[in-house]
């Protein structure tokens, strides 16, 4: 069989699958009918990602943050507010330039960090206590809105 003759009988075999696959009219149509009908007014992933966003930033929500060491619980912390990415910053990370040349294109620049320094930002996350305290770790963690049944000493207080 040559070349050509391979070709066409693969692609009448694929497009044979293909229309297989598709079912009748009436599949199509239902199938339609059913994502007009589908809203997202009750999404239960929307209603969660609303509900965690609340309580993310409630300045007063007391949490409990349980420290990790290759996958034992260590310890815990009160936590008020919220836990934030050391690696966050105000400022953005980058600056668009134009260079002095006249040219009309800009080049994307890293900009400083909030400290005024240039790099890669801390690893890790840091909080506040419930005594003010900061604390900073690039511990893994668990965190919750009410203490879990574990048995582990509270750190920090």
């Amino acid at each position: 069989m040559n070349t050509k003759k391979i070709i066409a009988v693969a692609a009448a075999g694929a497009l044979a699958i293909g229309l297989a696959g598709c079912g009748a009219s009436g599949d199509w149509e239902e199938r339609e009918k059913q994502q007009e009908n589908t809203t997202l007014d009750n999404s239960l992933g929307i209603q969660n990602l609303k509900e965690r966003l609340k309580r993310e930033e409630d300045p007063n929500a007391i949490r409990y943050l349980y420290l990790m060491s290759f996958g034992d619980i260590i310890g815990y912390y009160v936590t008020k507010g919220k836990i934030s990415s050391s690696a966050g910053q105000l400022a953005p990370e980058e600056d668009l330039i134009k260079p002095w040349n006249g040219s009309s294109d800009l080049y994307n620049v890293d900009s400083a960090k909030d400290d005024g320094t240039y790099g890669v930002g801390d690893p890790g996350i840091f909080f506040f206590t419930t005594d003010g305290v900061m604390v900073e770790t690039s511990l893994d963690y668990i965190q919750s809105d009410a203490p879990l049944a574990v048995d582990v000493p509270r750190l920090g207080g």
